[in-house]
């Protein structure tokens, strides 16, 4: 795949700002919008996505998975999750993909993925694929609650450019992988990185309602299977379920 990286100074969000390109003019696969400043950073479900300008990774990439039917669009999360991880990991490890798709570091939040997918029938037509990475903002004041970067984790500053080349190498492979059909080797990678996959913890639905269990897969279209402590096997879908203690209020992050 050919990168070519469109650098803005500032846009509200990335993933918005490639999505009207795209709407507007047939941009090659491998177009990248990078953006110094995103001043209403999204993340999934709308959330607000904390980043300082010039100091993290704020990206969204312009993918053509047209050889992908749209049930199976979760592959998509998944080799991005993949090619994230595979490139932190290749300095330390300790990182997680927690379901769908955040990027953890033990149990803080380093980087957030958010793809959004345009349809024609059962296919789809192009993907645009947002990465917020922090990688040298040193406090984070925003209400999120477990922020961390990749300063506050190494304790020293990163090239940006560098890393994102490096970033975009991974995606490259993983993307390869995903073009050859090698589903198994994805899936088994996937879960295999996701974040508490190996035992019983607490889980919370919308209303309130708490219950222990342990995850014991994903669909491929992205629904999680948890199997509670009393035998049964409940299924759900993004949001409809978090571990216990998200729901916990925190401080923010401030590193002197």
């Amino acid at each position: 795949m050919i990168f070519n990286i469109d650098r803005v100074s500032e846009t509200q969000s990335t993933n918005d700002l490639l999505r009207t390109l795209a709407d507007k003019k047939s941009l090659p696969e491998g177009y990248i919008v990078v953006a110094v400043a995103q001043t209403n950073g999204r993340g999934q479900m709308g959330a607000f996505w904390e980043s300082q300008p010039g100091q993290n990774i704020n990206m969204s990439l312009l993918l053509r998975p047209d050889f992908l039917k749209a049930d199976s669009m979760f592959l998509i999360s998944k080799i991005i999750s993949l090619a994230i991880i595979d490139y932190l990991k290749s300095k330390e490890d300790g990182f997680k993909i927690k379901w769908p798709n955040d990027i953890y570091y033990h149990d803080k939040k380093i980087c957030g993925v958010l793809i959004e997918n345009q349809f024609m029938g059962d296919r789809i037509v192009y993907s645009i694929v947002g990465i917020g990475l922090n990688v040298n903002q040193e406090a984070f004041i925003s209400n999120a609650p477990n922020p961390i970067s990749m300063f506050n984790i190494f304790g020293c500053k990163f090239d940006l450019q560098a890393e994102l080349q490096n970033l975009l190498n991974q995606i490259e492979v993983w993307y390869q992988v995903l073009q050859n059909g090698w589903d198994g080797q994805i899936n088994t990678a996937y879960f295999a990185n996701l974040y508490r996959n190996d035992g019983v913890y607490s889980f919370r639905t919308p209303d309130g309602a708490v219950f222990d269990g342990t995850i014991i897969s994903v669909e491929p279209n992205g629904r999680l299977h948890i199997k509670t402590t009393d035998g049964n096997e409940r299924i759900f879908w993004f949001k409809e379920v978090a571990f216990a203690n998200d729901f916990q209020p925190s401080q923010p992050i401030i590193i002197q």
